[in-house]
């Protein structure tokens, strides 16, 4: 997969006239994702929480959760705040169904408990100051609700946001370090302050390795369920999301799930099979407690019973 740069450097010199499009910096032409399915990222690479904290990025694999990764800079002018809105969104739309998510019989999943998320500036000269305003921003968003679009407040999925959504910053090499094991590519364009560079979101196994990526800024509750199951290897999910998981592939072009008409053939002919041996062994059951029951009806008549003489009348 890869993909065009995102409008992260809209800025970039004026539109000429006519339908001719303005010469693109070499830098900016050169950037793009490549998938890197089963890379290991380097989580011993060194950077700065939200709280001014020196971390590395290896605190937020704890074996048992999995990881939402998204590359982004906290003054980029149109894609970055989009991609944060979408993690919002889909945050929100895997949480409790009593807060307006898409739960329900599927289960929640819940950032900080579930699964956590974790944002790593592009910009070496972001600072934990603006990672904390932006954090806030987005908890700020989810506890007002947003009455316009008819979303309750969701004070669950804020806490949650508060604590398992996470704003790096730290130095070039160090940044490169994992962006290059990601495989997203990403460059700062020239005479601006803005930086080219896709919008998607990857996703790790708690151990670190990259497990799938969501192209764009706006993702389906139902591709950001399975990426997360996935990612998770399996051992997080309700049975819902796993069987869902069965019947669903990705597809790397289009970079979403799509249904799979074999396994849903091969789902289709399991669960007939299992329906027809539930009614034959139901049907033996019933047939062996008959011939029980006749058994014991025909024991309780005894032999003097069923041959006693008919009684003859007295003689007048």
């Amino acid at each position: 997969m890869s993909a065009v740069p995102a409008a992260g450097q809209s800025r970039v010199g004026p539109q000429p006239l006519g339908n001719t499009a303005p010469p693109m910096p070499a830098e900016v032409a050169a950037v793009e994702m490549t998938q890197k399915l089963g890379s290991m990222l380097p989580l011993d690479t060194p950077f700065i929480d939200q709280l001014g904290r020196p971390v590395r990025l290896g605190d937020y694999f704890d074996g048992d959760r999995p990881v939402v990764l998204q590359f982004a800079y906290y003054e980029c002018p149109l894609s970055c705040p989009l991609m944060f809105e979408g993690v919002l969104e889909a945050a929100r739309s895997v949480g409790p169904s009593s807060e307006g998510g898409g739960g329900g019989l599927a289960g929640a999943w819940l950032p900080g408990e579930d699964y956590t998320i974790v944002t790593i500036s592009i910009n070496p000269d972001d600072d934990p100051p603006a990672s904390l305003e932006k954090r806030q921003g987005l908890v700020d968003r989810l506890e007002a609700g947003d009455e316009a679009r008819g979303l309750p407040p969701a004070p669950s999925v804020a806490d949650g946001v508060r604590g398992g959504w996470h704003f790096l910053t730290g130095r070039e090499l160090d940044i490169r370090a994992v962006t290059d094991a990601a495989g997203f590519g990403y460059a700062a364009v020239p005479g601006s302050n803005d930086f080219a560079h896709p919008t998607v979101v990857t996703f790790a196994s708690p151990r670190g390795v990259v497990t799938r990526y969501l192209p764009g800024n706006r993702y389906d509750p139902q591709d950001f369920r399975l990426a997360l199951t996935e990612a998770s290897e399996g051992r997080q999910g309700s049975l819902f999301d796993r069987v869902l998981q069965l019947c669903y592939v990705y597809d790397d072009a289009g970079g979403r799930y799509t249904a799979s008409a074999m396994a849903f053939m091969q789902l289709g002919g399991a669960v007939t099979v299992i329906t027809l041996g539930g009614v034959i062994a139901g049907m033996l059951v019933f047939e062996r407690r008959r011939k029980r029951r006749l058994a014991a009806e025909d024991q309780g008549h005894t032999p003097s019973e069923s041959h006693a003489p008919t009684p003859q009348p007295k003689p007048a």
